[in-house]
């Protein structure tokens, strides 16, 4: 499994931008293969949907097929990401072409959208020692340099902080979703 794998064709973009697609990413454990009715049971999900969506992202290389197993005369494939993180090339961000500008556009609404539903799932099963941890600032003017760097030094504080923090089996740990948003405001029209 490869660290990063930088995504080129459109395919890949469109692929990836489905909100289901990303949670079923989201399923596998780390460095851990598994197959489409394990992914499906651990989603919660029908089988035949699930491995329909896996099959997509398989073809454009998102997922990769690591093994073959045959159980009770039932060949079980076993698939894992072709990469820890997926990134966008920075060629095709700065394009104009409609349908690609619109699958990054839909990329990042799937990705917002699964972290929305994290959110609401914790906020709905609030309790005294788990709540949901937020820091909001609003109304700053920066340039777009400005916002750029912000970002960097957001990205780089965070990636120096969690760079050890993926074993899960370490003690009195439990799973966490991290975001940032730097996003323009847009005033609603009166």
């Amino acid at each position: 499994m490869k660290d990063i794998l930088v995504l080129r064709e459109l395919d890949q973009i469109k692929a990836i931008s489905h909100p289901y697609r990303l949670e079923i990413i989201e399923c596998f454990e780390e460095d851990q293969p598994a197959t489409a009715k394990q992914i499906a049971d651990r989603m919660g999900e029908p089988h035949a949907k699930v491995n329909y969506h896996i099959k997509t992202l398989q073809k454009v290389g998102i997922l990769e097929l690591v093994d073959e197993k045959v159980k009770s005369g039932i060949i079980e494939k076993y698939y894992r990401p072709a990469a820890k993180t997926f990134v966008i090339d920075r060629s095709i961000m700065n394009t104009s072409e409609k349908g690609v500008m619109e699958s990054i556009h839909q990329a990042s609404i799937s990705i917002f959208e699964n972290i929305s539903n994290d959110f609401y799932r914790v906020v709905e099963a609030a309790n005294d020692q788990e709540y949901v941890k937020m820091l909001h600032y609003h109304d700053y003017y920066l340039t777009f340099e400005e916002r750029e760097e912000l970002h960097r030094l957001l990205e780089k504080t965070i990636e120096n902080f969690i760079n050890d923090k993926k074993d899960k089996t370490r003690e009195g740990t439990k799973a966490y979703s991290i975001s940032t948003l730097v996003i323009p405001r847009m005033r609603k029209k009166k």
